[in-house]
């Protein structure tokens, strides 16, 4: 069995330990749950590889300008949180700005460039605002499609040890939910819905990332990027309408994919239902079952969503990264140094010894 990976970038997801994590079989975790003698099976068999094969080469940033070979020893420094002041100067010299000197994000190259950033909740603004502005630039109507929820309310002791705070029982005599909440459901950010939205506004030629492995063996796979080309709809009321089939046209696949009656790369993706909790603004949950496509606008994704992505424009937000992981796992998405901009300024001391 072969592992890879990057120990630079971000560490699992969620509140359990990685297998590499110092804190498994401490004192820290004295308890004998389940969940902590998986974990402490797992650690034991990662102990277990003893041949390590460290790569070198740089397969993300392969220009040769002086400037590319300057950033790549900076990533290499930031593995480490080893970051100089000259790697720090370098870095902010490629902060957006009015100076003649300094990158413009109304560069051609940037526009509709989806934005990494470190928080779900600026994702969805950013989301949100840009949808709106690229529907507006291409001269395209812009359709809302809304979800299907119903309550579904049993408690289990998976959610516990995922993290999960109380989770509300409505006590419905069925599993429609009333108006008033509905609303409500449907207005949660994505980040509150397990990236699983209520409302769902869209218009072709739009940009979307798929949030479920739909399809493996069509490149249909979480995190994909894609192109809306076309959709399904029916309507539920009189005003609002739901979305049964959203086709997209894949983005870079790992192969090429050629459905029966449709062009190259385009791909259908189908709503179905999903189990999810919502996240209320009181930090209260309910549990529901959503009927909707999995996708969500591409104009911002998180760090984690970014990882494992080479890009030729990179427009990246540091100002919300919390650890050197996080600030290399956003800067060497960059296929060059020329082709990365930030929005704004960042703290260095995430990757830095001081």
């Amino acid at each position: 069995m072969i592992f890879a990976g990057d120990f630079a970038q971000l560490p699992p997801p969620g509140r359990s330990p990685s297998l590499y994590s110092q804190t498994i079989g401490t004192v820290l975790h004295t308890t004998h749950s389940h969940n902590v003698q998986k974990w402490t099976i797992g650690k034991s068999l990662w102990h277990q590889v003893t041949v390590v094969v460290i790569l070198h080469q740089n397969m993300c940033q392969k220009l040769q300008t002086t400037g590319d070979a300057k950033f790549r020893k900076a990533l290499e420094k930031m593995w480490y949180k080893s970051c100089t002041d000259a790697d720090i100067r370098l870095i902010r010299s490629h902060v957006a700005g009015r100076a003649a000197e300094k990158p413009k994000l109304s560069e051609e190259k940037f526009q509709h460039v989806s934005i990494i950033t470190a928080l779900n909740a600026h994702r969805d603004q950013i989301n949100e605002l840009a949808a709106a502005r690229f529907a507006s630039d291409i001269n395209m109507p812009q359709v809302t499609f809304y979800s299907i929820d119903k309550w579904k309310t049993q408690d289990n002791d998976n959610d516990k040890q995922k993290g999960f705070k109380k989770t509300i029982d409505p006590l419905q005599s069925s599993d429609n939910v009333v108006k008033s909440i509905q609303e409500k459901l449907w207005n949660l950010p994505h980040g509150s819905t397990e990236h699983h939205p209520g409302i769902l506004t869209q218009c072709k030629g739009m940009p979307v990332m798929i949030k479920r492995n739909e399809a493996t063996e069509c490149c249909v796979t979480n995190g994909a990027e894609a192109i809306v080309v076309g959709w399904n709809s029916h309507m539920i009321t009189t005003e609002k309408q739901v979305l049964d089939t959203l086709f997209v046209r894949l983005q870079n696949p790992p192969t090429d994919i050629q459905l029966d009656d449709l062009p190259l790369n385009v791909v259908p993706i189908s709503r179905h239902t999903i189990s999810i909790k919502c996240e209320l603004p009181n930090d209260n949950i309910l549990t529901v079952s959503r009927d909707q496509v999995p996708v969500i606008p591409n104009f911002a994704m998180t760090d984690f969503a970014s990882q494992g992505r080479t890009r030729t424009n990179n427009v990246v937000d540091l100002h919300n990264c919390c650890s050197h992981q996080s600030v290399y796992t956003c800067l060497s998405r960059s296929a060059s140094i020329d082709g990365m901009v930030l929005v704004q300024g960042f703290d260095p001391s995430a990757c830095t010894r001081i």
